[in-house]
């Protein structure tokens, strides 16, 4: 990928290897979002779409290459940096505190996000530092009702799948991301919920968040996306506009299985 194709990318990733011991997870990935922009990743399941997210976001190493953030290289691991650069992720599984209640689990996420250490983090929600304010409260309740989100007060023990994927999704909202990055959001999740979600990417697109959406539902994708790309065996072999993507037989004969 020549110099040119990185101008404007808030995100970008160039020629990222994986591996664990002889097993080669990702062979040599270049991707770049820009801002304003929603790029759709997509792939069977083992295709490395989940291993690529973690190295991007920090959770796990990387074996070679380049990840920039906002043209901030960042660390093989950690995910501190990333955080201060603006990235927000969500998870395919869920990561809540299963005690807390749903309020509970966005205030401690809100407060992570402004403090250095675990230790500060509970200490400083102990001691109610980090209890939202009336315009805090405001936000809150504005962003998980667009979500259809409801019942803040309730254990996230106690609510289903999806009420927990939409209040991560909430959680990476209400940090205002510069980059957010979203294992399989729609899944579990009720029609309000994905009317919800829809609504607040092309918002948070709209205001100049750059996006990669990681789903298998090619439906939801479609009209979704600004571009689109195929991950396989660990290779992006697709990339582009959607149309061109969905009509290549490379997408067609490895994805969809149509030669």
């Amino acid at each position: 990928m020549n110099e040119r194709s990185h101008v404007g990318e808030v995100l970008s990733c160039r020629d990222i290897h994986k591996s664990y011991g002889g097993l080669k997870v990702l062979r040599g990935v270049t991707l770049g979002v820009r801002r304003g922009e929603i790029l759709g990743l997509t792939g069977a399941n083992g295709a490395g779409k989940s291993t690529l997210i973690d190295v991007i976001s920090g959770q796990t190493a990387y074996t070679s290459g380049e990840i920039c953030i906002g043209g901030v290289p960042v660390s093989r691991e950690g995910t501190a940096l990333r955080a201060q650069l603006g990235l927000a992720r969500s998870f395919q599984r869920p990561q809540v505190a299963l005690e807390l209640t749903l309020l509970d689990n966005i205030r401690v996420a809100r407060a992570a996000a402004g403090l250095s250490s675990p230790y500060r983090i509970l200490s400083a929600f102990v001691r109610g530092f980090v209890g939202p304010g009336d315009d805090d409260c405001a936000e809150i309740v504005r962003v998980c009702e667009q979500l259809s989100l409801r019942g803040l007060d309730r254990l996230a023990a106690e609510v289903t799948f999806g009420e927990l994927r939409l209040l991560e999704f909430a959680r990476a909202l209400l940090l205002r991301p510069k980059v957010i990055v979203l294992d399989e959001p729609f899944s579990g999740v009720g029609d309000a919920g994905i009317n919800g979600i829809i609504d607040a990417l092309r918002a948070l697109r709209a205001a100049g968040c750059a996006i990669l959406l990681v789903d298998h539902n090619i439906d939801l994708l479609t009209p979704l996306v600004d571009r689109m790309a195929l991950l396989a065996q660990g290779e992006i072999v697709v990339e582009g506009g959607v149309d061109a993507c969905l009509e290549s037989p490379v997408f067609r004969s490895t994805y969809i299985g149509v030669a």
